[in-house]
């Protein structure tokens, strides 16, 4: 949960300080594929967290995780803070994008974790 927060916080300090009217970015990602790397990175994340190496830097872990689903995406780190502060300060857009990361992180469940989150869900609706 610590690192959860931390990941959070580096996220957010990425546009914290970006003018109101940002810009496009000369190298803006495209909504799909910073999907598929926001995607990636939450599961990497979460691999990463839940199966800690005690030998290893857990941070160090994250952001070598980060650098290899960004070289695979072809993606400088770069690129990849400016177009995220791009779409952070399009509400519209990064909500659409994140709720897009939700369905391809629900479609990856297997059938029986989403039968369990199903369930989750339900009973959270009967105790409100």
């Amino acid at each position: 949960m610590k690192h959860l927060i931390l990941f959070s916080i580096l996220f957010l300090g990425l546009f914290n300080c970006a003018p109101k009217n940002y810009d496009e970015p000369k190298n803006l990602i495209g909504k799909s594929d910073m999907t598929e790397i926001l995607t990636e990175l939450y599961i990497g994340q979460q691999g990463i967290q839940f199966f800690p190496n005690p030998n290893e830097d857990m941070n160090l872990n994250l952001a070598k995780n980060a650098v290899h689903i960004m070289k695979k995406h072809n993606v400088t780190y770069h690129d990849f803070s400016e177009s995220y502060k791009y779409y952070t300060m399009h509400p519209e857009s990064f909500n659409e994008m994140l709720n897009d990361v939700k369905k391809n992180l629900e479609d990856k469940l297997s059938k029986e974790e989403k039968e369990r989150l199903k369930n989750q869900q339900q009973d959270l609706l009967k105790t409100k």
